[in-house]
């Protein structure tokens, strides 16, 4: 089969950029099930059908057994734009999603991938046997095919290809085919559902790890900050820095009472935990707000001082710091947040793809993303799409 060469998560932007095409987008989701069944003949010639009818010619979703892949075939087929959204680590994805169905899916999933426009990871990290993991994705899948159509000034519709037991499946889980419909639909936007016919759905998933001692996974809102220029200041100047700087920190952070659920500081560092990605943006400007007006005697001779505000959205692990006793959010997507703020510039808020993304998920009106483009992040933790964040123009 065709494997890739070289690429990595942060080779291929998730949004690429616009070539003057016509057509609307399509974010996809659909049930897994195993090939070579009559069934499949069918239901590629409907889903072909409706891509016509949409006239889809950009495609945002993952690449699992079953309906996700006859889907970017059927894209493919018709000369649509495929952009992959996988949810974590690649290996991971194939072993979970996609040979689960059987290993005759394989060399499709290769053929696809080689063939997209895109390919981008909601987090690199592994798989944790976490639900969340795939709620995530599909989120930024979301979040993604909304930006798009925002660029393109088109429709954005949800594609999901649903098996004869659809009706009996539950819809409380945080992820899966209905929760994906669900999540659509409470945004108000049009879901095209494709009925599978009768496809074998023998699945096979490799044992999950397990994860003991009370820590869980949560989807939350990231925020990073840091005082440029407090390496320069004095003695003297700290008590007054702590008065000033970081009790009006304190003073926002306290004004949002539990939509806060976790904060910590060294230093001149401040990080946060945020319920809402909505409510993050908004401490974000805030705290901006808040220091535009640093006392004089707090800008060392020469410097620029200021606040650098970065802010992430992902799935991180929550459980009890051994040290403390106290809770503790930590995790790969938390080490990400961190290397966005150095290359913030002072006195602005940078975030990433992922929380514009959720920004368009949670139907903020209130804030404006602006691409800087794709910047390196230190420590080695790649380039990554990042937007300036603003107020929205009133």
């Amino acid at each position: 089969m065709d494997r890739p060469v070289e690429l990595t998560p942060d080779e291929l932007e998730a949004v690429p950029e616009e070539t003057g095409a016509s057509g609307n987008v399509a974010v996809f989701c659909g049930h897994m099930f195993n090939s070579g069944s009559d069934a499949e003949t069918s239901l590629a010639q409907r889903i072909s059908n409706h891509l016509d009818e949409l006239d889809i010619s950009v495609g945002y979703g993952p690449l699992a057994c079953g309906a996700d892949i006859v889907i970017s075939e059927q894209l493919l087929e018709r000369g649509a734009e495929l952009n992959v959204v996988l949810p974590f680590a690649e290996d991971d994805f194939i072993a979970e999603s996609v040979v689960s169905g059987g290993h005759d899916w394989e060399e499709r999933y290769y053929a696809c991938r080689n063939a997209a426009k895109s390919i981008s990871f909601a987090t690199p990290s592994d798989y944790v046997g976490d639900d969340n993991q795939f709620a995530y994705n599909t989120l930024y899948a979301m979040g993604l095919a909304l930006l798009r159509a925002g660029k393109r000034d088109c429709e954005a519709y949800q594609i999901a290809v649903v098996s004869n037991e659809f009706a009996s499946f539950s819809s409380t889980g945080i992820a899966g085919t209905k929760a994906d419909m669900k999540l659509w639909q409470d945004l108000g936007r049009k879901s095209v559902t494709i009925p599978a016919g009768n496809v074998p759905r023998n699945l096979r998933f490799p044992p999950k790890p397990q994860v003991g001692d009370g820590t869980k996974r949560e989807i939350r809102s990231i925020l990073f900050a840091d005082y440029k220029g407090f390496s320069r200041l004095g003695e003297r100047e700290l008590p007054a820095f702590m008065h000033t700087v970081m009790g009006r920190i304190g003073q926002v952070l306290s004004d949002f009472g539990d939509h806060v659920e976790f904060r910590n500081t060294w230093g001149d560092a401040v990080y946060a935990i945020v319920d809402q990605p909505r409510i993050a943006a908004s401490i974000a400007l805030k705290l901006q707000d808040a220091l535009a007006d640093i006392p004089r005697g707090l800008v060392p001779s020469g410097a620029v001082a200021g606040m650098r505000l970065g802010v992430h959205y992902g799935p991180i692990w929550v459980g009890t710091d051994r040290i403390t006793g106290n809770r503790l959010w930590y995790g790969g997507e938390v080490n990400r947040t961190a290397r966005i703020e150095p290359v913030t510039p002072v006195g602005g808020v940078y975030c990433t793809e992922s929380f514009a993304a959720a920004l368009l998920m949670d139907n903020c009106q209130e804030c404006a993303f602006t691409s800087v483009g794709r910047v390196l992040l230190p420590k080695k933790y790649g380039e990554v799409e990042l937007y300036r964040l603003d107020r929205a123009d009133c």
